[in-house]
Parts: C-alpha cells; sequence; structure tokens
C-alpha cells in the first residue's frame, strides 16, 4: 500500500523539529521525499528524528594505516606572537568574556567559548581582529542587542 499524499512525521531540515509532513514519493516501497506541513519545505525524508553527525571528523585511509586528520595551518609567527603575550600575562590580568554586543579596546584579551584566550590587535568601530592560538580572526563587536 502506497504512502504517498498520506500524512507522516518526520524531522524537517528547515524547522529543526519533527513536524507533520506530506509523503511526496517513494522509491521501492521505502519513502524518499516529504513535504513539511509548516513551511511548506520540500525535502528528503529524515525519519522522526534527526540524523546523527559524527563527532569525529571522517578520516581517508590509504591503505598503510590511519592517516592523521587534516588541520588548519597555522601561520608561525602568529603562533609565536600569541604564545609571547600569552606568557607575558600576570595573573590578576583581565581577561573578558567574548559578547559580540560589547566594546574592546585594543591590547585587552578575551576569552571565546570556541577558540579560547585571544589578544585584541586592531578595533574598528563595530569590529576588531583577534589573534588566537590558530590565529587570527576578525568578530563582531560593539552591535546591537537582539529582542527577548
Amino acid at each position: 500500500m502506497s504512502l504517498v499524499g498520506k500524512n507522516i512525521d518526520a524531522f524537517c531540515s528547515r524547522c529543526g523539529f519533527t513536524l507533520a509532513h506530506i509523503v511526496l514519493y517513494e522509491v521501492g516501497g521505502v519513502v524518499r521525499g516529504v513535504k513539511c506541513k509548516t513551511c511548506g519545505a520540500e525535502h528528503r525524508y529524515h525519519g522522526p528524528t534527526p540524523e546523527k553527525r559524527r563527532l569525529a571528523p571522517a578520516v581517508r585511509r590509504n591503505g598503510s594505516g590511519a592517516a592523521a586528520p587534516r588541520l588548519k595551518a597555522v601561520h608561525p609567527a602568529d603562533a609565536r606572537q600569541w604564545e609571547a603575550k600569552n606568557a607575558a600575562m600576570t595573573p590578576d590580568a583581565v581577561v573578558w568574556d567574548y559578547k559580540w554586543t560589547e566594546r574592546y579596546e585594543k591590547g585587552d584579551a578575551i576569552a571565546h567559548p570556541r577558540f579560547g584566550r585571544g589578544f585584541i590587535e586592531s578595533v574598528t568601530t563595530d569590529d576588531m581582529e583577534v589573534l588566537f592560538r590558530e590565529g587570527r580572526k576578525r568578530m563582531a563587536m560593539n552591535r546591537p542587542e537582539i529582542g527577548p
């Protein structure tokens, strides 16, 4: 019995929730395409729960053992400069938690939840360049608070 045109619960990749969908097509008796009844997005059938993401990156094997995972190249001068600034910090130095709504000044140290400790190299009106261990990143700052 075909399910085309029937209601089915599925994870909507646009809405991000398990919602009611309409079955659009099947292949070999297996549901393959659905349309979200909430947002109207047409996508492949994901089942009632979202697909689990891998926690570890996929690694290619060349047949001679496990390959090392690819890491982003770090500019050696940036790494040395970060190490020097980090070593020069005193134990009572202020390290601000990064918030894109706050205003920072050149020379401030910040703690970013993903990139770790960073040192502000330059500042414009609404962004800044920060030196992290992995390299330099342009980051937002002094942006307006978004509603409640």
